[in-house]
């Protein structure tokens, strides 16, 4: 019955030397001053100096088993990993007496641990005509958690080019957190008369946002982390099928546990747009009226109380999509071989069918756009991101 058993276990201690050229000098930029009322320009330090500054190091742990059953027809890997990156390469505060707002320092400390799984089954075997059924499925799961920051700092607000910051590193929590007020509803007016936390000069029919710090009022005080970017769990299934001169295999893809903070939601959700602006569908079960509140997501159209960075436009990125679908059929089963070794003629279909919860935008997974504008501390996602494009491939593989 087992026919396979392997015990596996490493340890490994690796640096990312990726620090960037000349980032620990302090090298000389352009700069313009006034001289004699002219404008010049003069050579400054443009960073500080940092002689000490080394690798990032990262301590792997890794334990795994190897299994087959039924002489291999199944078979299975498991692996657990628990690694720790510390020296974290940030670009620490500082004062700014310094003449800089910040350095490049080895500061904090991060720990991925996760699993991975993956089998494959020969469900079906047989002779070369008959029918044939294979599966491969791989399983996997990662958790991510910030462990240190530099001088004992608990966290760090992410710089936004688009209004306050909407995502953080804290302790204790993912990397790159999101970090917005979270909505609640719509206002009602028996929200209003019994004191209700409001944003402005809202009224009812506004968005109802969770008073985090319960100060009664709602600002950027009242953010709250709710989601991170990297999905928690990320999955994959192919079948492959053979009967005679043919074969058929199709790749079924997903991910699930994260969440996208999308910019061009901003630009298709944001909260208060007017009548005259494009907007997604769930706007059509927005609030009108006491009598007619719609689906409790959407508020009025007519508010002005303005907007803060809110859960409008942070949207789950979990996916399903068959990536691939590939029927071939070999065609030396009817073109003699003394003319060629062999060949094979086949259609594919690339990213057909799909199904996302990303109402947002069009790929949950598009990252185009550095949406903090820093490179100190860059934040890739998505700002008017294409959808995935679909493909048919016609092709011939022939062997001579």
């Amino acid at each position: 019955t087992l026919s396979d058993l392997k015990f596996r276990a490493s340890w490994g201690k690796s640096g990312n030397y990726n620090i960037g050229d000349y980032s620990s000098l302090s090298l000389l930029g352009n700069y313009a001053y006034s001289l004699g009322g002219q404008l010049v320009t003069g050579l400054a330090p443009s960073g500080i100096y940092n002689p000490n500054l080394t690798w990032e190091k990262s301590n792997t742990f890794d334990i795994g088993v190897d299994f087959g059953f039924l002489n291999n027809r199944i078979t299975a890997t498991v692996d657990y990993y628990d690694r720790k990156s510390t020296g974290l390469l940030l670009n620490v505060p500082v004062s700014q007496i310094t003449g800089f707002a910040s350095s490049l320092d080895n500061a904090g400390s991060v720990r991925n641990r996760g699993w991975e799984f993956e089998i494959n089954s020969q469900n079906i075997t047989g002779t070369t005509d008959a029918f044939q059924w294979s599966t491969s499925f791989n399983l996997s799961h990662n958790s991510n958690k910030l462990i240190s920051l530099p001088n004992g700092q608990s966290q760090i607000l992410i710089p936004s080019s688009f209004d306050i910051s909407h995502s953080i590193l804290r302790v204790g929590d993912p990397m790159y957190s999101i970090y917005v007020v979270r909505q609640e509803g719509i206002l009602t007016q028996a929200d209003i008369d019994n004191g209700a936390a409001l944003y402005g000069n809202q009224t009812e029919g506004d968005p109802k946002y969770f008073d985090a710090n319960g100060d009664g009022i709602i600002n950027e005080n009242d953010r709250v982390i709710v989601g991170q970017p990297n999905p928690k769990f990320t999955w994959g299934i192919t079948n492959t099928f053979r009967y005679k001169g043919f074969d058929l295999s199709v790749l079924v893809q997903g991910q699930w546990g994260g969440g996208t903070f999308s910019l061009f939601g901003r630009a298709v959700n944001r909260t208060g747009t007017g009548i005259v602006d494009n907007v997604i569908g769930s706007w059509r079960d927005r609030w009108r009226s006491p009598e007619d509140p719609g689906a409790g997501e959407v508020g009025k159209t007519t508010g002005t109380f303005g907007r803060i960075k809110n859960t409008d436009w942070f949207y789950p990125s979990d996916y399903i999509r068959v990536r691939n679908i590939t029927l071939g059929y070999d065609l030396g089963r009817i073109i003699p071989k003394t003319t060629f070794k062999g060949a094979r003629i086949f259609l594919t279909a690339e990213n057909f069918f799909g199904h996302d919860k990303y109402d947002g935008g069009f790929n949950p997974e598009a990252t185009n756009t550095n949406l903090s504008g820093s490179t100190q501390f860059p934040e890739a996602g998505d700002y008017g991101g294409l959808p995935i494009p679909k493909s048919l491939i016609f092709g011939l593989n022939v062997t001579f």
